[in-house]
């Protein structure tokens, strides 16, 4: 009977001791919350990347300065951007510096550095693109896979602001079909065969009457 009542005395004491160990823990646990509460969230996160990865594991997004390339398929387009991939690896969306056009599995130049956001078939081939190069041209795309199809274009340059619309052709021809737009005083819609001699033109010019010419073929190229 002593044995019993020892023992009881025993678990009394070992329940008690665990409470107080269960109540010290909740009020460590509450503090800390309440700290990290008045600390507020913190002003400033500096990295150099981040991977974000589906439920296989599989790269999807990259962000960084340049993004990191695990997982990409493309190794020649690192520039300061989020990058967005197809389950392949392959790019289909770079947000920010934009990397130089793929064709086909080959990177060409750009005429000039550019940011903005261009946009891959699932191949990785750029089939459009929001872009301002630093040569002072900002540019709306899309491509046919040869190249540019429809394009809407300031050019501080030449002064022209309007559309392109370009013939199909294989990688690495340019045929603009017609063009719209204005310059100057001056607006236009010239139309051009595939010999890129200018085949009508309607233009308007300050307050003169608008002019309507058509051209045979062989004629040279729009002005």
């Amino acid at each position: 009977m002593i044995d019993v009542m020892e023992r009881l005395e025993q678990l009394e004491r070992q329940v008690r001791r665990q409470r107080l160990m269960l109540i010290a823990g909740g009020i460590a646990g509450a503090a800390a919350l309440l700290t990290g509460f008045a600390a507020g969230p913190a002003d400033l996160i500096e990295t150099k990347a981040i991977r974000i990865v589906d439920a296989a594991g599989t790269p999807r997004i990259l962000i960084g300065a340049p993004a990191p390339s695990d997982g990409r398929v493309r190794k020649d387009g690192q520039t300061a951007s989020v990058v967005v991939l197809g389950p392949d690896g392959q790019d289909r969306v770079v947000l920010g510096e934009a990397p130089n056009p793929r064709l086909d599995g080959k990177s060409y130049p750009r005429v000039a550095a550019s940011y903005g956001l261009v946009i891959s078939d699932k191949n990785g081939s750029e089939r459009g693109a929001v872009n301002y190069l630093d040569n002072g041209r900002g540019v709306i795309a899309l491509d046919r896979p040869g190249g540019d199809a429809v394009s809407m274009i300031v050019n501080e340059q030449s002064g022209f602001a309007g559309f392109t619309v370009n013939y199909a052709n294989p990688l690495g021809k340019y045929e603009e079909g017609w063009r719209i737009g204005t310059k100057g005083d001056e607006a236009w819609l010239s139309l051009q065969d595939r010999a890129q001699g200018e085949r009508a033109r309607l233009s308007s010019l300050g307050a003169a009457a608008p002019r309507l010419v058509s051209h045979p073929a062989g004629a040279p190229p729009a002005p």
